[in-house]
């Protein structure tokens, strides 16, 4: 079964392609389930962040589109995008697209007269991230909701003749009145050699905390210094590891400096998938997650399959990772007093700490990137065979 895929941008060094680590084990998850997987993904030869991780198992194609990085973006080169996606579409048994992917219903209507499955993978609420997110404001915030409240009825009219998927259960409450042909799933990167199996951390001095990703606005990353700083005014040996860029990255390191933190505060960089960011995790005690809005992100998924007790806020598909609570602790966003607090709870109260270690690593053992990649396969052959006859996929 050929898959076509049209999700992330890559980079090329004019031998190869490559990408961020995430998207990569994505490719080659679903690479070990079809037997042909095209990418199609805006394509630049420049240096950027998102490159690293080589694209190279035999049955990938990447099919490279002009490079963009937003709709505006791809509008201007919607002809040459039409190109690449009409050169392909007849070879395709299976499309799988990432939501806010620009112009992904060209490719739908390219493959939907042959009755092709075309798959929607939808890992976040843009409402809720436009909403919450201060990097909408004003008029802008304004012109984005109505953006992508046109982009949406697109994608409501496509959802009810395809097949959706949502990062867990949260967006699929929100989703599913609108098409039943939907389902969650849990998007992973973790693979066998990621997992870190221990018992209870907290136990040394300094006690360090973890937060992995983009240094942005939205991650609540101001709050997490300050909860940085009330936890030593307390007489906590605490240290923050802050491992990620962005343009957050010197306001931080300005308001650690300020408040006295610059010796504690560790601004490690960007730092790729696989052994340097497993060891990153391994040698943390807890991870932190403050965000704003989120979709389902795969930091929590692989702080647990490092046997970390998270403290996240309740956004997202956060809840149903940590389960409402139970496999981690959630705190209010944007209030820093609460997150110092629920940091506080989980270092000093070990019951607490290993329950959400052990019962994290189990979750994150059953949920790793083979099993999301599986999970699309099987949808994606069940709708092959509902196409040509059998009983209706569901």
């Amino acid at each position: 079964m050929h898959l076509g895929l049209y999700d992330e941008p890559v980079h090329t060094d004019g031998r190869g392609f490559d990408t961020y680590g995430p998207f990569a084990r994505l490719v080659l998850a679903l690479a070990r389930h079809f037997d042909q997987v095209t990418v199609f993904a805006p394509t630049t030869d420049q240096p950027t962040y998102f490159s690293g991780a080589p694209l190279d198992a035999p049955n990938i194609c990447i099919a490279p589109l002009p490079f963009f990085m937003t709709h505006a973006g791809a509008m201007v080169r919607a002809p040459a995008v039409c190109r690449v996606f009409r050169r392909h579409a007849g070879r395709l048994d299976a499309v799988l697209v990432r939501s806010t992917a620009p112009l992904a219903y060209l490719l739908w209507l390219m493959t939907r007269r042959r009755g092709v499955p075309f798959m929607y993978l939808f890992a976040e609420d843009p409402f809720e991230m436009i909403a919450r997110s201060p990097k909408y404001r004003g008029p802008y915030r304004w012109f984005a909701r109505a953006a992508y409240g046109v982009e949406f009825a697109i994608q409501k009219h496509i959802m009810r003749r395809a097949y959706s998927f949502t990062a867990g259960r949260a967006l699929y409450e929100k989703m599913r009145s609108i098409t039943p042909r939907i389902e969650p799933a849990m998007k992973s990167t973790l693979n066998e050699e990621d997992y870190y199996p221990r018992q209870d951390s907290c136990t040394g001095s300094p006690v360090r905390i973890l937060y992995v990703g983009y240094l942005r606005h939205g991650k609540g990353l101001e709050d997490l210094l300050e909860a940085l700083r009330l936890l030593r005014d307390r007489g906590r040996a605490v240290e923050l590891d802050l491992v990620g860029d962005g343009e957050r990255r010197e306001p931080l390191a300005r308001q650690a400096a300020g408040s006295g933190l610059s010796d504690f505060v560790h601004f490690w960089g960007r730092t790729l998938m696989g052994p340097d960011l497993n060891a990153r995790y391994n040698a943390a005690d807890l991870f932190a997650l403050p965000s704003l809005s989120e979709g389902s992100p795969r930091a929590v998924l692989e702080a647990m399959g490092h046997s970390l007790p998270v403290v996240a806020t309740p956004v997202g598909n956060i809840p149903d990772l940590l389960d409402e609570g139970r496999r981690g602790l959630l705190t209010p966003i944007h209030n820093a007093v609460a997150l110092a607090d629920a940091l506080e709870r989980v270092l000093t109260d070990s019951d607490l700490r290993r329950r959400f270690i052990r019962e994290g690593f189990a979750f994150a053992r059953r949920h790793n990137a083979d099993a999301f990649a599986r999970t699309v396969a099987e949808r994606a052959k069940a709708l092959a065979r509902e196409q040509a006859g059998g009983m209706p996929s569901t």
